[in-house]
This record gives structure tokens, C-alpha cells and sequence, in this order.
């Protein structure tokens, strides 16, 4: 038996919840989420800017707020560090709280449908799956916010994000400051990428890593070998073991009457591997160019391409640099106090650092080594 909705939603995290608050104000939507609940598995280090805490605060309450950031410590492989304080501030969220009060501000505008599955569809008729068994159901328009591994992209051919591996304890730590994140730069650490402190509070933190391969061995490093985090880090206090995979590189996301959001789509940022702004952002646009879903492609590209672009530009520099590239850039730093030059970078906008790239290479220029890795890449 065959029932009938006007927009079916695969997916009820927080990109798939923000599109069903956007759309189900004056459409009819049904959101099916595989899970008893939204928020778990736990995939995310949970931080965000704050301008995005401040819009998502719109839809959630205060018990997702957990911490203040000001700043990040970046570290070069050989332990020494480098502090930048940018033109934003920064909040970690617990995303099991978030995701949970989302999804319920979403069955405000919606019909959800939890532990039901998206399998496949065929004819704007989709199968799904629930405890009860099969069933399908007849749709207009279908979004898939199913995450990296979507039925829908898989079902319709859209093209696959390049998939990253991240895996983060949350457990003791004796941070810095506790209202800085650490960043853990070199190729012991990640092959592709960077590892990660971020507080929790003044005793605990979730320290973690991005990888293409092998992300247990390179967060053993750091919490093993790492001349500044292993000796701060209290494992026996470990809390929680989280592990996810983010897609990175966005893909055409519109074919027909199936539009891609959030992590299907690879709407993550390239050079931290967060997306909860850039599916903010998305939700936000297809809610007002819907029904047209070629309008809303169109409209996020205009939006954020940019930043994409600048984005993977920074996300290939990780790659470009060795360890020694590394050790120069954090001193060099050190030594002309960029510190004061990167204030005026927004953690959500890579393309802010386009308005201080000349100041950073003619620092820059004085090690004629690193001045050619870093201008070939980011120009």
C-alpha cells in the first residue's frame, strides 16, 4: 500500500531537522529518521561560531551550550605553538542535546518518523523501512539529509564527496587555557589533516583527529607521543569514544525533484570538517527558494563557492606542508607577531583570509622555501 506526502525528508539531524522547520511552514513534510533518536552516534567535536550558536539558539535552548572559545593554539610538530584570536568567537555545543531539540522543534512543522529508514525509490515512489516492515510511500520532492553514507545520493548517482575518518576521545585534560581549542599540526599526527584538543570545560576535552587512514594511530600519537598533549592528558578519565567520517568537496546536489543538504551534499567545510553553519545556510536558502530546487543550488553557490574554493585551497596546504615547513611557519609567526595580522579572519568565511594573504606572504617571503609552498598554493 502506497500513502502520499508532499516532501519526504531522509534524515533527521540538524541539516534535515532545519530544512523541515524552513519548508514545513507552508508545505506538507515528512521527515523519516533511522534512529530511536537524533544526536547519536555522536560524529562532530561540537564546536561552532557563535554568530551560528546565535541562530540555532533560535530553535534550541541553552542546554546545549557548553563552553566559550576565544581562540586556537595552532602547534607545530616539534610542540612549540602559536596563538590567533580571530574576528570570531566560538561556542562548543553538545550536539546530542542540539540534534534532539531540533528534530522536536521540527515535528512542529512536520510529520518525523523515527527508526524509519530510507532504502530506495523508484518512480517518486519510496521504499522505506520501519520496526513494522516495508512500506512505501509517494512523494513531490525528496531530500535527502541522510549524511555521508545517503541512500539518496547512492540511489539517484550523485557523485561521492572524498570521505575522511575521525575518531575523538572526550576525556581529561589539563588545557592550555580552556578557552582556547588546540591544533595539532604534522605528519605524525594526521596524513591529511590535523589533530585537535577542544575543551569541554577546565578538566576535560574532546581530543581528536582527521585522517584519511588510519585515525587510531595518529590520535595514539598524540595522546602518546605528542611532546605538549601527552603530557596533559589524563586517559584514565576517558569519558566517551566517538568516531564518524566527514565528506569533504561539495558535489552537484540537485537532480530532477531530489535535492542533496548537509553532509550528503559534502556541505562541510574543507579545512575544519565542520558543517552545522554550512547546513544552517543551506536550510535557510532552500527554504526560501522552495519549490525550485535549481534556484536553491544556485542561490547557495553564489552564497558560499567562494568559501569553498579558498576552503579546499587550505585543506591542500595540510598536504603541501612537511614538518619542518611546519616548525618554520609557527616561528616565523612567533616572531613577527601574526598573531595581531589574523584578527580580522572569521572561522565560517575562509575567504576573509583574502584580505590579509599579501601581510602573511611578505612575512613570509623572508624564508624564500616556505614562501613558494604557501603562494603556490593558496594563489
Amino acid at each position: 500500500m502506497t500513502g502520499y506526502v508532499n516532501v519526504l525528508i531522509a534524515g533527521g539531524g540538524p541539516a534535515g531537522s532545519l530544512s523541515a522547520i524552513y519548508i514545513g511552514k507552508e508545505h506538507d513534510v515528512t521527515v523519516v529518521e533511522e534512529h530511536q533518536s537524533a544526536g547519536f552516534p555522536v560524529q562532530c567535536a561540537g564546536l561552532i561560531s557563535e554568530s551560528c550558536y546565535t541562530k540555532l539558539r533560535e530553535f534550541v535552548s541553552d542546554r546545549c551550550y557548553l563552553n566559550d572559545i576565544k581562540g586556537a593554539f595552532f602547534f607545530s610538530p616539534d610542540g612549540n605553538y602559536l596563538e590567533m584570536i580571530g574576528d570570531s568567537k566560538a561556542v562548543v555545543i553538545e550536539r546530542k542535546v542540539l540534534d534532539s531539540e531540533l528534530l522536536k522543534r521540527a515535528a512542529k512543522y512536520a510529520e518525523v518518523r523515527l527508526k524509519t529508514t530510507f532504502k530506495h525509490a523508484e518512480g517518486n515512489i519510496a521504499l522505506l523501512k520501519s520496526p513494522e516492515g516495508a512500506f512505501t510511500v509517494e512523494y513531490n520532492i525528496l531530500i535527502g539529509a541522510d549524511g555521508a553514507s545517503s541512500s539518496v545520493a547512492r540511489t539517484f548517482g550523485f557523485r561521492k564527496p572524498e570521505f575522511f575518518s575521525a575518531l575523538q576521545f572526550e576525556c581529561g585534560f589539563e588545557a592550555i587555557d580552556s578557552e582556547m581549542v588546540e591544533l595539532y599540526f604534522g605528519r605524525r599526527y594526521s596524513d591529511s589533516f590535523f589533530g585537535y584538543a577542544v575543551p569541554v570545560d577546565e578538566e576535560t576535552a574532546r581530543i581528536g583527529v582527521v585522517s584519511r587512514e588510519d585515525s587510531l594511530h595518529y590520535l595514539n600519537n598524540i595522546l602518546e607521543k605528542h611532546p605538549s598533549v601527552s603530557r596533559r592528558v589524563k586517559k584514565r578519565k576517558l569519558l566517551e569514544l566517538n568516531a564518524g567520517v566527514i565528506p569533504i568537496g561539495i558535489v552537484n546536489f540537485v537532480k530532477g525533484n531530489v535535492a542533496l543538504i548537509g553532509d550528503s551534499a559534502g556541505m562541510v567545510k574543507p579545512y575544519t570538517g565542520g558543517g552545522l553553519y554550512y547546513h544552517l545556510v543551506a536550510a535557510e536558502i532552500l527554504g526560501m527558494a522552495f519549490p525550485d530546487l535549481n534556484a536553491y543550488r544556485e542561490a547557495y553557490m553564489k552564497k558560499m563557492g567562494l568559501e569553498y574554493r579558498i576552503g579546499e585551497k587550505i585543506h591542500h596546504l595540510y598536504s603541501t606542508l612537511s614538518d619542518e615547513d611546519y616548525n618554520m611557519l609557527v616561528k616565523v609567526g612567533r616572531e613577527e607577531q601574526i598573531g595581531e595580522i589574523v584578527k580580522n579572519l572569521h572561522m565560517d568565511s575562509p575567504s576573509s583570509m583574502l584580505k590579509i594573504l599579501p601581510k602573511i606572504l611578505k612575512i613570509l617571503s623572508k624564508n624564500p622555501k616556505l614562501f613558494a609552498r604557501v603562494g603556490k598554493t593558496l594563489l
